[in-house]
């Protein structure tokens, strides 16, 4: 889905559209959980924390928070059929007020910039990188490369679970069993070393005695319950992970480490 290139339409009703997709797009990567995130990203002097929202695949929004305290809060969106910038949206605080700033894009031009209700007026001049379509198309391909590449704390098999948007990645250690949780597909992977990987349904978990996250997950051939801790966890391929995992599998229980991927 696309709606660039409607140049027939007044500036409001393209704002409009422009809107109403961004908020499509928000439902459609929210109930899908296809995020990938990065807690700080380093561009220039600013910290930031980013995620990147994905639908069908191809990266469609970025948020991007300036840290420590989320005062500035930024959206972007493309547009799905030319992958270029399609709006922006920033949140601020001016005199202690917030303020929302909203941007629509056609190709290289700005067709509506609006701050609150009223029109933007930049006091920026020329410095103002948001009335330049082609500056935030490059922010936008900067903060989706830096989220794409590889974190370093990560093991290789952890990283491409992430690369698949996964949410969670266990494991019993070195050349031992790893468990993929991925809401984005609604799937679960069980994989040993030797053996055929076994593939579960996704299902949300409940909270248990002890604030763990408890997880059933279902296949045609059984289920495996899974207990994930908020403990510190030394995995024997010498990485310390912050979750502690118990997983049982018919009449076997499994302990090992675990981590966030997003």
């Amino acid at each position: 889905m696309g709606c660039g290139g409607e140049k027939s339409v007044s500036p409001e009703t393209y704002m409009a559209n422009t809107e109403n997709y961004a908020k499509w797009v928000d439902e459609k990567v929210e109930g899908s959980l296809a995020w990938r995130s990065l807690s700080e990203y380093d561009r220039g002097d600013s910290k930031l924390a980013a995620w990147v929202g994905y639908r069908e695949g191809k990266p469609t929004m970025i948020r991007l928070y300036a840290l420590p305290d989320y005062a500035t809060k930024w959206w972007i969106y493309t547009d799905s059929a030319t992958g270029k910038v399609l709006y922006f949206k920033e949140e601020a605080k001016t005199d202690g007020k917030k303020v929302t700033y909203r941007f629509a894009y056609d190709g290289d031009s700005v067709i509506m910039a609006m701050a609150s209700n009223a029109p933007y007026v930049s006091t920026y001049g020329d410095n103002d990188f948001r009335l330049k379509p082609a500056e935030v198309q490059k922010l936008m391909q900067e903060t989706i490369a830096a989220v794409e590449q590889d974190v370093k704390v990560l093991s290789p098999e952890a990283n491409a679970a992430r690369k698949e948007n996964a949410q969670f990645f266990a494991t019993g250690g070195r050349n031992s069993w790893s468990l993929v949780i991925n809401p984005s597909t609604s799937s679960v992977v069980y994989k040993v070393p030797g053996v055929e990987d076994r593939k579960f349904g996704y299902d949300v978990p409940v909270t248990g005695p002890k604030n763990e996250s408890i997880y059933t997950f279902n296949s045609l051939n059984g289920k495996i319950d899974v207990s994930i801790f908020g403990k510190g966890c030394a995995s024997n391929d010498g990485r310390n992970y912050p979750y502690t995992v118990v997983f049982v599998d018919g009449s076997k229980t499994f302990a090992g480490c675990g981590v966030l991927l997003q």
